[in-house]
């Protein structure tokens, strides 16, 4: 047995702090090592130091807590540190790490499970692109790649890529934050190259992440993603996100063994079936040898 990492993550006000404490105190039969992770407010100090008991909420639920002040830069090797801390307490140690939605702290580490949590929706929208806005989205990731994905992948026709076969080549302009201008070229991808893209395999996974706010990425990398309806509910808003995750979800995880898994519910109630439902679920991930 070795050290087990779990990262929940996800937008504020989404119960992460709830859904560790449930990992800890209903699934996990042993102690369990807390790692709270939060942007440096100085913007530079990456640092790991011990929490009091009163700031993690339940006083008997921690082996060990620590909060970890990270930067993007270098949150690579903070990470690391912190989990060395705890090995130094606890060699086999289970370690639950809290975290935003931060995309640096998402590839930190190869975390053995992740649990994405996310506030319940009062619109699709907050989760879901508007559909011009993700098809604009999608044609700038193609511009900006197309050469990349005719020598890397094939999924263009290389001669194609001329100004004849209806991808052009064009120049832009883009002023930085000091003011300086920057001149780069780009690809006009037309609309058959479109249609032969979306219908490879990468080009059906990329049109499905792409419809996602950028807030939600993490949403497809998750072994169980949990929405917290303590405050609107199960609203047909709330149905229809999960609706649309749902079908998002079945498209992208094509590995049965590790395919995401969507719970919504009250996570404070405790006669909350969907609340029981997520226990059994995680029990049978997270089980130990």
């Amino acid at each position: 047995m070795s050290l087990k990492t779990l990262l929940i993550n996800g937008p504020a006000a989404c119960d992460k702090c709830a859904i560790a404490r449930l990992v800890a105190e209903n699934v996990i039969g042993r102690p369990v090592h807390l790692l709270r992770l939060n942007g440096a407010r100085d913007g530079h100090t990456n640092a790991v130091q011990p929490l009091e008991v009163c700031q993690t909420s339940s006083a008997g639920t921690w082996a060990s807590a620590h909060g970890v002040s990270y930067t993007c830069d270098r949150v690579f090797e903070t990470i690391p540190d912190a989990l060395r801390a705890v090995r130094a307490l606890e060699r086999n140690a289970f370690v639950v790490l809290e975290a935003d939605q931060d995309p640096s702290i998402r590839h930190a580490w190869p975390y053995d499970y992740r649990i994405f949590a996310m506030p319940a929706p009062s619109s699709v929208f907050e989760v879901f692109r508007e559909p011009h806005a993700a098809a604009d989205a999608l044609r700038q990731v193609m511009e900006d790649t197309a050469a990349f994905a005719t020598e890397i992948f094939g999924l263009f026709d290389a001669n194609g890529l001329d100004d004849s076969k209806g991808i052009r080549h064009g120049r832009s302009e883009v002023v930085d934050a000091a003011g300086l201008a920057h001149q780069f070229e780009h690809l006009h991808v037309g609309t058959s190259h479109m249609r032969h893209f979306l219908r490879s395999p990468i080009g059906a996974e990329i049109a499905s992440r792409i419809q996602l706010q950028p807030d939600y990425h993490a949403l497809v990398e998750a072994d169980v993603v949990v929405i917290s309806a303590t405050r609107h509910g199960c609203s047909r808003p709330v149905r229809a996100c999960v609706d649309r995750i749902e079908k998002l979800l079945s498209r992208i995880r094509h590995d049965a063994r590790r395919r995401s898994l969507l719970y919504w519910g009250n996570l404070n109630n405790e006669n909350d079936p969907v609340r029981r439902k997520l226990i059994r679920r995680l029990k049978v991930l997270l089980s130990e040898p």
